[in-house]
């Protein structure tokens, strides 16, 4: 990626901060990589923004009579759609406004569009590949786009979109909105061959990856630690054949935190401002609120004998598993034999006199194989600093009472214990497990820790990874 300084200003070569620019002036170090904005930019991204407690930032709000007729129709791939329960008479057009202004009314003209493409029947044959991809589909028109109008596609997916039915007097007969995986796919299918999603890291540079087609711009906020205020924040350049945004430094920031501020149109919003953790993190600070940044490979994140320790071989084939279920926090939560501190966390693990490990080598002694872990990647309900776990008055309660689930209910929200079927990053430890969730480096030292610990008592490790899962959607904070 090109790197440039604002006119008048020239790259040093061997400089000792991140870049610095001279010549008539001096610029600080990320805001000399900037490309500049592109032409479909929204505000300017300031330091502050990085900085501020609210996540989402309306930039501009939707109409709020914009159409809401739910996103009935689904794009195929690039060039069609199809539009169920609607037959082949009308005229179809599919209108777009960048700031979410159409309004859909049944019987009268569109309003608030700041243009349309007007889509033709097909009555061609699709692809086997399409037919059986999007077989859920029930029966309905197939619409196909002029080729003429595929250039402009990429910009119009960064837009409101809304398919409407018409009469020959431009009136509304019906609308919807469309869902979008099809066009995308085919569209960026150039994706499927990035290999460095998320931050990559080298003793000379630091490459931010994030896959974000529908974004308007993205920059990369970045902090000294969890809790400090942002020092940089920088522009990143989209890809039009991925789709991708991406920015490269030219030094190592392993051991600092990162987010991203992405402006997108969110349907039934408007154009907003997101600040948002990577879904690739390898790692974070507290509650998921940043993003670590590290090189899997560095030392530090190593165990001592990490690269030379072996997995158990005693599994042949896998009809010889034997495995057993087990949760990281419940393993060492009541156990007297581990250290409070280490309770509940990855480091129980590694004490080989507890009552725990005690146990599991006389499993693996047994004929036990393999460890399976619940949900052990970060997830998204458990505080992780201050939880707490509900009181009993167990001398009081019937076997049959309903006062146990009363009082795990009244304390839900700051909980310690939870299965994990909530997840919101899916390559990143879970920070309640670790002995300081703040660490973002803690976290994977502890986990591999936890790893070699069960290797060294003749027990592989497994993981519960629920890709079905998500905790939540939309706009919400949580939302992956």
């Amino acid at each position: 990626m090109a790197l440039q300084c604002s006119s008048g200003h020239r790259w040093v070569a061997g400089a000792s901060r991140l870049a610095l620019c001279i010549g008539i002036g001096i610029c600080a170090p990320f805001e000399c990589l900037a490309q500049p904005h592109p032409p479909d930019s929204t505000l300017p991204i300031e330091r502050e923004t990085c900085d501020r407690p609210e996540y989402q930032e309306v930039l501009q709000a939707a109409n709020p009579d914009a159409h809401r007729g739910g996103a009935r129709a689904v794009w195929l791939n690039r060039r069609l759609l199809k539009w169920p329960g609607i037959d082949r008479a009308g005229i179809f057009r599919l209108y777009h406004s960048a700031r979410g202004q159409i309004v859909a009314t049944p019987r009268a003209p569109i309003r608030g569009a700041e243009g349309a493409v007007l889509v033709d029947v097909f009555s061609g044959d699709i692809s086997a590949g399409i037919a059986t991809r999007f077989k859920f589909v029930a029966d309905g028109v197939i619409l196909a786009l002029r080729e003429s109008d595929h250039a402009g596609l990429p910009d119009l997916h960064k837009q409101q979109l809304v398919l409407v039915k018409e009469d020959a007097s431009g009136n509304v007969i019906d609308a919807t909105a469309v869902q979008v995986a099809g066009a995308l796919d085919d569209l960026y299918a150039a994706a499927a061959r990035i290999d460095d999603l998320g931050v990559a890291v080298s003793a000379k540079r630091s490459r931010f990856t994030l896959w974000a087609p529908t974004a308007r711009q993205v920059s990369v906020c970045v902090y000294d630690s969890g809790a400090s205020k942002a020092v940089r924040v920088a522009a990143m350049r989209g890809d039009a054949a991925t789709g991708a945004w991406a920015l490269e430094v030219p030094t190592d920031l392993s051991g600092k935190y990162y987010t991203y501020i992405v402006d997108v149109f969110v349907p039934g919003v408007g154009l907003v401002r997101n600040r948002v953790t990577d879904p690739y993190s390898i790692s974070l600070t507290t509650d998921s609120k940043r993003s670590y940044i590290a090189n899997l490979q560095s030392a530090r994140l190593k165990p001592r004998g990490w690269d030379t320790h072996r997995v158990p071989q005693q599994v042949k084939t896998q009809t010889d598993m034997v495995i057993y279920e087990l949760h990281v926090r419940d393993f060492s939560i009541n156990d007297a034999t581990v250290p409070v501190a280490k309770r509940g966390k990855y480091a129980a693990f590694s004490l080989s006199g507890s009552n725990g490990m005690t146990h599991l080598k006389a499993l693996s002694a047994a004929g036990i194989t393999d460890v399976h872990l619940l949900p052990a990647f970060d997830f998204a309900t458990v505080p992780e600093t201050g939880c707490i776990s509900p009181k009993f008055d167990a001398a009081s309660m019937a076997p049959d009472s309903e006062a146990q689930q009363k009082a795990v209910m009244a304390v839900r929200d700051r909980d310690c214990f939870n299965w994990g079927y909530d997840p919101l990053h899916y390559t990143a430890p879970e920070g309640s497990y670790a002995t300081s969730a703040a660490d973002g480096a803690r976290r994977i030292l502890e986990f591999r820790q936890m790893v070699a610990a069960l290797h060294r008592i003749g027990l592989r490790v497994g993981m519960d990874v629920v890709y079905n899962h998500t905790s939540a959607s939309g706009q919400q904070e949580k939302s992956v």
